[in-house]
């Protein structure tokens, strides 16, 4: 996971706490993208709208599983949240896919 070129660095370390709280509270993560900073920070809206949908992955994960995938889930939320909070974007596969026509 490395940070990638051409995208600009996360504003201060608040913006970099929003991110990665967007990943441990996914039910979060529309709201921050919906009110400052999430409008104006590139770094806080990226990351908000693809914790947001990999929140919906977990939920739909969860049934499908009855639970179990929840915890693999929820172990990765945890990794992508100490990525964003170190200020690193990355794709998460599949999600990505879906949350990137919103950070435009």
């Amino acid at each position: 996971m490395e940070q990638t070129a051409g995208r600009p660095a996360p504003q201060s370390d608040t913006n970099k706490m929003l991110a990665a709280l967007c990943y441990i509270l996914g039910w979060l993560a529309i709201i921050i993208a919906m009110i400052e900073p999430g409008k104006t920070d590139p770094f806080v809206k990226f990351h908000a709208w693809q914790a947001f949908y990999l929140g919906i992955a977990a939920i739909v994960v969860s049934f499908i599983t009855f639970g179990v995938g929840w915890i693999i889930i929820f172990i990765l939320q945890i990794y992508y949240a100490i990525q964003a909070y170190n200020g690193n974007y990355f794709e998460v596969p599949v999600i990505y896919g879906l949350a990137k026509n919103q950070m435009e």
